[in-house]
């Protein structure tokens, strides 16, 4: 349960990191439309933090919704070519000043998003990721100095087998279109233990204004569309080859798993991750659960849905 908790904190962490992302996204809406017309406005969302968990970043054991947007922007025309995704290493290994030991090695690539025929469209986008890369070296110093301190409480055998501790941002590109843009990012972390700590999470963009997409962009319905998602995944996960790896309670998270930084679209549907310990064990890894539009045709906005 310790674990489950853990799981399901980081994620929000990084859903937290990622709404402020959203956020600063939101606010360069609201400053060109003020610039415009002086019509729209935007709300932020607010996530609390909570305790750090023994050697692992964790977050609050809620999640926030997103609010409703005054003069939110509407899709708008489709682009005539998909957008072009790059990547940008900060991998780097931190040492100790004193031993030159190493306390820390880092790998993240940060995407980098070019449409030629709007680089406005694609400058919002790059904000979101621009955010969480500041964002996450917080938690890289923080690990670092987590390291030090393990590090300069070893015996000198001790010392001798040490390896240092590992983070690690890793993001790929899922589905590119001319209107949707999806990107998944998996957060490493090791300091040592019997298991690394993972959590994949997702990015989903509209690509006609730059927006992050969120549940309530794509659905008319969030609660019908809900059920009907947490449908799929008891299919899914109540046979092989992840039935036997079911957590004793997992019936009861299966409502939990569904929230705004672990889905994505795709060209046949709506895509949700359901990460390690939510409700089944770690051994399975994260499990993507593909729900088809047919089966979202009556919860989904026009815009986002897509003919089978």
């Amino acid at each position: 349960m310790r674990k489950k908790l853990f799981v399901l904190g980081l994620g929000l962490c990084l859903f937290a990191a990622a709404c402020s992302g959203k956020k600063v996204q939101e606010e360069h809406n609201s400053k060109q439309s003020t610039e415009e017309n002086g019509q729209k406005k935007k709300k932020g969302e607010d996530k609390d933090d909570a305790e750090k968990k023994d050697k692992a970043q964790t977050g609050t054991p809620e999640t926030n919704e997103k609010e409703e947007q005054d003069g939110e922007d509407e899709p708008g025309k489709e682009l005539s070519k998909e957008p072009e995704v790059t990547f940008t290493d900060y991998s780097r290994k931190i040492e100790d000043e004193d031993t030159g030991a190493l306390l820390l090695s880092v790998t993240e690539n940060c995407p980098v998003i070019s449409i030629p025929e709007n680089e406005a469209v694609a400058e919002k986008m790059n904000m979101v990721f621009e955010q969480q890369h500041t964002t996450n070296q917080v938690d890289i110093e923080k690990d670092a100095e987590l390291a030090k301190d393990a590090y300069k409480g070893l015996s000198k055998e001790e010392a001798s087998a040490w390896r240092g501790y590992n983070y690690g941002v890793s993001y790929k590109v899922v589905y590119a279109s001319t209107k949707i843009l999806s990107i998944e990012s998996q957060t490493y972390q090791w300091q040592q233990d019997s298991e690394p700590n993972t959590w994949t999470s997702c990015y989903c963009f509209d690509v006609t204004t730059g927006n992050l997409l969120y549940l309530s962009d794509i659905f008319t319905d969030k609660a019908k569309a809900g059920k009907i998602v947490e449908q799929h995944i008891l299919d899914t996960i109540t046979k092989k080859p992840y039935k036997d790896a079911l957590m004793e309670d997992y019936e009861s998270y299966i409502s939990d798993i569904l929230t705004e930084d672990v889905f994505y679209l795709n060209e046949k549907g709506l895509v949700v991750i359901c990460n390690p310990n939510m409700v089944t064990t770690d051994t399975t890894g994260a499990i993507e659960i593909e729900v088809p539009y047919k089966e979202l045709k009556d919860v989904m906005k026009e815009a986002y849905f897509r003919e089978p």
